[in-house]
């Protein structure tokens, strides 16, 4: 808050001086007048009480602070140096008391020092010294002592000597206020408001953004204490005048505990304005800015990180504060959640694109919204699952749910193409199931995937009964992580017959895991699970090693079938396991089948493709496994070239009753041939199936007409003695059945393959 120049030094002094000096002059010319020498003392007291007082107290300082001429404070410091002199001339001639003449000529002495602090200009200030020290010199040289001499000498010494100390405390003077001055010009190169205050909160300094926020000149901000600027100077429409309690508290907060304090205030015209006190060595500091442009964008950071980009619903974080809140007033307001996930939603975004997808899911959003009442929340979880939370009992919640259903599973209209998809909901209520959060949500999502199990496109309520298939799914998980490390698995093979050599060709590898306490358990329990889980990985690489390892034994004509799941393959690192296995093997390339479903294709068609590359360059044959079920069969048969397709026993069963079944297999035959793959058709059961796919051009079969999955060490005998191959059941065929006639009957439930017939 300094100023330049030197008119404007006397004028930001000049009422404090101006007061000083006229009470000085009064105080010595008092005693004069009255003829009482002897209050001389008293009078030089006083004057120095009153200059210590002004400079040492602040609030003081402050109320001698006034605008006035700039030549006022001049005349009045000549007058008291004037009446000083007086007083010293009184106190050194008769009859005044010789203890009197010490303090005369002191405050003749330290008035004329005060000339030549003061910052009047250098002539004004040599006069101000004569007009103290003259007096005192010719008093002293009338009573013609030689010590009176002396002390005349001592007085022109000093006189002479007072331009030297006068430039002496102007340097010093202009020190600091260069240095007052590269303060202020740093503080007004902040754009934010800024100041300063010292002990008890006394301003010292601020910017021009300071001066201005509270309406203030720079010398009239000086020694004002924070209490007074934040009280009745602030320049701020504040909606809550309150506040200036709490600002004044948070800055003796910052200067007690010495820690930052910040409020934000709310202003007229729904502006902010962010007070921040830090804490200082000698006091604090006040920064003040407007924040109304930053909460703004704090604001809209905060509603999109709550927000669902792609449908402008809540998000999984949004949607968990809702419901905690509601599942904390469950007891008196009831309600339900209702866990969606859509079904072939992953079609279309692999068919149409990402954009076409997030178009979808903002109409799905949009119709999920038409449904929701006022008070009903809804929000997107991420990816293709969204959920519902509204007030309503039990049975609400049923008739509500198939609503969903419904509305879902009407055709939408994206980009010139009508899509069709479906929904599956999951119910838990509230408080019936539960009211925390974390168990409510955890319900329905079981109740969800109890509707996807049970055939998708419908709805289900949560269960006790899904709570402990959750923990048996649970407990199998870890149970198979921990059989998984001990060998507790066993890999089975089923036998692949060539149809036109009449012997077996391959075998496939089927996992089978005997548990120490619950016996076998069924591989359409643990696989799905190992799946979810990313055990699949693992127990993939040990069917695999464990299937090259048995097959090693069997005879060179004879391959052996691994499946390959889409998990393992999402995960990646199929090609280098399948080469590390052979590798630590020493089993064949050639000899091995690698197969694969139509969704392992479907999940990331380009980066399949690229590994089924890699493992036809190691010598691997490839099949593609349930061929028929998916959704794009054909378009991947062009692109995909396998070295064989599986036939699904789908419509092996269909044959006889399904003509569209027969004539699927022979379009698929004719295809397959032209290409040059090799067809199997799986699940041959019946003599009369295993006829009709000779008939129509199969290559080779696989079911239970031939063999169940055997353990390894009976498909060993079974392949090196492929005499004995026992079929499932008993079957009742005609002796002069077609397919028969290279077969001899061992026993009722036995049919071998002749010797001979063996190429």
């Amino acid at each position: 808050m300094a100023e330049s120049g030197g008119a404007a030094s006397v004028r930001r002094g000049g009422s404090q001086n101006l007061l000083y000096n006229l009470a000085c002059a009064l105080c010595v010319a008092a005693p004069l007048l009255v003829c009482r020498f002897g209050l001389l003392a008293d009078a030089a007291a006083a004057a120095f009480l009153l200059a210590l007082l002004l400079s040492a107290v602040p609030s003081l300082a402050a109320l001698a602070k006034f605008d006035l001429p700039e030549e006022w404070p001049v005349w009045s410091g000549a007058f008291a140096a004037l009446t000083t002199g007086a007083m010293a001339f009184v106190s050194v001639t008769p009859p005044v008391p010789a203890d009197m003449r010490l303090t005369g000529a002191l405050a003749a002495l330290g008035q004329a020092v005060l000339a030549m602090e003061s910052e009047a200009p250098q002539p004004l200030a040599r006069w101000r010294g004569a007009l103290a020290l003259g007096p005192l010199a010719v008093g002293l040289a009338m009573r013609h002592t030689p010590d009176a001499y002396v002390g005349v000498a001592g007085v022109l010494a000093l006189f002479l000597a007072l331009p030297l100390i006068s430039r002496r405390i102007q340097r010093v003077a202009e020190t600091e206020t260069e240095a007052e001055n590269r303060l202020t010009s740093a503080l007004n190169g902040v754009s934010q408001c800024f100041g300063l205050f010292g002990k008890g909160q006394v301003c010292l300094s601020g910017n021009a953004e300071f001066l201005r926020l509270f309406k203030l000149t720079p010398h009239e901000a000086r020694g004002r204490t924070l209490t007074d600027m934040m009280s009745h100077r602030l320049a701020l429409p504040l909606k809550d005048r309150g506040d200036i309690d709490r600002l004044l508290d948070l800055a003796a907060a910052a200067q007690k505990k010495k820690l930052k304090q910040k409020l934000c205030v709310d202003l007229s015209g729904d502006r902010i304005m962010e007070f921040v006190f830090s804490p200082t060595p000698d006091g604090l500091s006040l920064q003040v800015e407007d924040a109304t442009r930053r909460r703004a964008e704090e604001v809209r950071i905060e509603r999109l990180a709550r927000t669902d980009d792609v449908t402008g619903l809540a998000n999984r974080a949004a949607f968990r504060e809702i419901l905690e809140e509601a599942g904390a007033q469950a007891a008196a307001s009831p309600f339900a959640i209702f866990m969606i996930d859509l079904d072939r939603f992953k079609q279309v975004n692999d068919t149409m694109g990402h954009a076409a997808g997030d178009k979808l899911l903002s109409r799905v959003a949009k119709r999920l919204l038409d449904l929701a009442a006022e008070g009903e929340e809804v929000a997107r979880l991420g990816g293709d699952e969204f959920v519902v939370l509204a007030p309503m009992d039990r049975e609400q919640a049923g008739h509500f749910a198939a609503r969903i259903v419904e509305a879902v599973s009407e055709p939408y209209q994206i980009e010139g193409s009508k899509l069709l998809i479906g929904a599956s909901v999951g119910v838990a209520l509230a408080p019936e199931d539960s009211s925390s959060a974390s168990d409510l949500m955890k319900a329905a999502d079981m109740a969800l995937y109890a509707a996807k199990d049970s055939g998708r496109g419908g709805w289900r309520y949560f269960t006790r009964d899904m709570a402990e298939d959750a923990r048996r799914r649970q407990q199998i998980e870890q149970d198979l992580r921990i059989g998984i490390g001990r060998n507790e698995l066993e890999v089975h093979y089923q036998p692949i017959i060539s149809l036109a050599k009449r012997r077996i060709c391959c075998c496939e590898a089927l996992v089978r895991w005997r548990h120490p306490t619950q016996g076998m358990i069924s591989p359409a329990l643990f696989i799905p699970i190992a799946e979810e889980s990313g055990l699949i990985v693992p127990l993939g690489e040990y069917v695999l090693r464990q299937a090259c390892e048995d097959a090693k034994s069997w005879p060179r004509t004879v391959r052996v079938a691994v499946n390959f799941s889409a998990h393992q393959f999402a995960r990646g690192g199929v090609a280098e396991m399948v080469r590390r296995a052979l590798r630590d093997t020493k089993f064949p390339p050639n000899r091995l089948e690698a197969e694969i479903t139509e969704s392992a294709l479907m999940s990331d068609a380009d980066n399949v493709l690229a590994t089924l590359d890699e493992l036809r360059d190691m010598g691997v044959r490839v099949a593609l496994d349930d061929f028929g079920t998916g959704y794009s069969s054909l378009a991947y048969l062009s692109r995909f070239r396998p070295d064989k397709v599986k036939i699904d026993q789908s419509f092996v069963r269909a044959m006889g009753k399904n003509a569209a079944a027969l004539a699927i297999i022979k379009a698929v035959r004719a295809l397959a041939k032209e290409l040059s793959i090799d067809m199997l058709v799986e699940g041959v059961e019946t003599q009369e199936q295993l006829d009709i796919l000779r008939a129509n051009g199969a290559d080779e079969a696989q079911g239970f007409l031939f063999s169940r999955p055997r353990p390894a060490n009976e498909i060993a005998r079974l392949v090196s003695d492929p005499a004995q191959l026992p079929r499932a059941r008993k079957l009742n065929n005609p002796e002069d059945a077609a397919w028969t006639s290279p077969f001899e009957r061992v026993d009722p439930n036995v049919v071998a393959l002749r010797p001979e017939s063996i190429a």
